[in-house]
């Protein structure tokens, strides 16, 4: 465990890089064309920003710049855009269906972690999700159960959920 924190480095876009192809994206959705300002409005941040985190993705192959300084995802930023999506939508379902959020809350958790998750994992997820959400008579009673299951924790030495201190206990 203790070298898993070394991985959030292994990410090659920061969130804040990620939001913005995703600004660009959204932003190329609505009105076919994108710049700076435009981005710089989407999210509500300075133009020097965004200016800064574009050429960092223009020189990693996420975006293309044209000669009227029009910005365009390329191959490679369309590719994580689709990817990005595929898997905060999945987390969200899961996240509203299974636990239970608000939509709200459940998007801005599926926002935090989104760009984290490794490919696998958001396959995996979404077969779960996929036997969560279906007829199948073990689904709906896994559903139906779930629903009405209470986890009470009563010790900390033996239990499968808690480590050193319990989860639930109120905090000081």
């Amino acid at each position: 465990m203790k070298e898993f924190w070394k991985k959030f480095d292994e990410v090659e876009l920061t969130h804040s890089s990620v939001h913005h192809l995703m600004a660009m994206h959204d932003l190329l959705e609505r009105y076919g064309y994108v710049r700076g300002v435009d981005i710089a409005k989407h999210l509500g941040i300075s133009r020097s920003s965004v200016s800064i985190t574009m050429r960092k993705l223009v020189n990693r192959g996420y975006v293309t710049e044209d000669e009227n300084k029009f910005y365009l995802l390329s191959e490679k930023g369309s590719a994580l855009i689709n990817s990005v999506l595929y898997k905060r939508n999945i987390i969200k379902i899961f996240f509203e269906q299974a636990l239970q959020l608000d939509a709200t809350r459940a998007e801005e958790e599926a926002c935090k972690i989104e760009h984290l998750l490794e490919r696998e994992t958001g396959e995996r997820l979404m077969t779960f999700m996929g036997f969560f959400l279906s007829d199948q008579k073990g689904a709906q009673s896994f559903r139906k159960q779930f629903k009405n299951f209470r986890f009470e924790c009563n010790q900390i030495d033996n239990c499968d959920v808690c480590d050193k201190e319990c989860f639930f206990a109120p905090t000081k």
